[in-house]
């Protein structure tokens, strides 16, 4: 839910009252948006009286995200439209300190997204409250999967410069193509020698130490499938395993589709930072099918290249891929797993 200012406030009441001077005009407007009476919100002797009782009953109720949107929607009134995008703006951008440039060195290609997200769209960006419905056995089988991703550094590089990527295969990691190179036509090969991939790397738990596996590629051709980066942007590589591994692979589904406002959690090793999860009961905001991409909102940082995405049912649907600037804030774009799979299905 969005949280205003106090300054907020007072530019809020001040637009709807010259959006809606006439308190017919703001009781219509209220009864077919918010479906609500406004008699029963304020018994106010002044039109500026009910308005400040309006917002003061719309963010103490939970409402005044589904007010927001609909006053952006219902009237052109330029305060409303100044106030609105301003504020869209500002808390619909789940992650404005981690700018494209920071997670992703490349440029977007303007071709493969209408990045006019309509004001439906637009409440995808508004995570909704936690609920006690949450299946603890989901939960669970969920974290269990966290075995099977890893960190990714390299030894000739800093620390800093490290990925993520997901065992989808006995000994087969998937991870974006520019977690290896972000030069197309690189020796990914030559560049795969110097990784490491360690597995486990979570916060231990009180009083313990973190018991992490770290494995390399094989020595020859371990790059067993890619695609370069303004394509479908994977790497699929063999690793070269030990007696005492026995991780347990993602599962997955190639012919699962992602629906807009459908759940989407993404394990991944934000910043080089121990495991983290990030849970969206309504996530996904659209998929471009012919280019193999969906767009999410769940947060992620540099170092989340790579990282698997899950459907609800936990299930491997998509490959993290990027943050992408929209005049609305910053999303994220991932390469869709069913895109993917035809071009490695030969190997897993």
């Amino acid at each position: 839910m969005l949280t205003l200012s106090n300054d907020d406030r007072k530019q809020l009441r001040g637009a709807v009252e010259s959006a809606y001077p006439k308190p017919d005009d703001l009781e219509r407007f209220i009864d077919e948006e918010l479906n609500t009476n406004l008699a029963l919100i304020s018994t106010g002797s002044s039109h500026r009286a009910v308005i400040f009782d309006l917002i003061k009953w719309a963010i103490a109720k939970g409402y005044i995200d589904d007010l927001i949107l609909a006053l952006a929607k219902d009237t052109q009134n330029p305060e409303i439209q100044k106030f609105c995008g301003r504020v869209l703006r500002q808390h619909l951008s789940l992650n404005a300190s981690d700018g494209l440039a920071v997670e992703s060195p490349f440029d977007l290609d303007p071709g493969a997204w209408d990045l006019d997200v309509s004001y439906e769209e637009l409440q995808s960006f508004l995570p909704k409250q936690f609920s006690f419905e949450a299946d603890v056995g989901t939960l669970r089988r969920g974290l269990e999967l966290a075995n099977a991703v890893c960190k990714i550094t390299f030894v000739d590089r800093s620390p800093k410069e490290s990925g993520t990527g997901v065992l989808i295969a006995p000994g087969l990691v998937l991870t974006n193509y520019h977690v290896l190179s972000l030069k197309e036509g690189a020796d990914l090969n030559q560049i795969a020698q110097a990784a490491r991939f360690e597995f486990g790397y979570v916060s231990p738990k009180f009083g313990e130490t973190v018991c992490t596996q770290t494995l390399k590629v094989t020595d020859t051709k371990p790059v067993i499938g890619s695609s370069p980066i303004n394509e479908l942007d994977y790497a699929l590589l063999r690793l070269s395993l030990n007696g005492d591994f026995a991780i347990e692979p993602v599962p997955f589904d190639a012919s699962l589709q992602l629906m807009p406002k459908s759940p989407l959690n993404i394990l991944q090793h934000p910043e080089g930072e121990a495991m983290k999860v990030s849970f969206s009961n309504n996530g996904v905001v659209k998929t471009n099918k012919e280019r193999g991409l969906v767009l999410y909102v769940n947060p992620t940082k540099g170092g989340s290249s790579g990282s698997p995405c899950f459907d609800n049912d936990w299930k491997l649907v998509a490959l993290h891929h990027k943050e992408i600037a929209t005049s609305f804030g910053s999303i994220r774009e991932g390469i869709l797993f069913s895109a993917i799979y035809p071009q490695i299905a030969s190997v897993l």
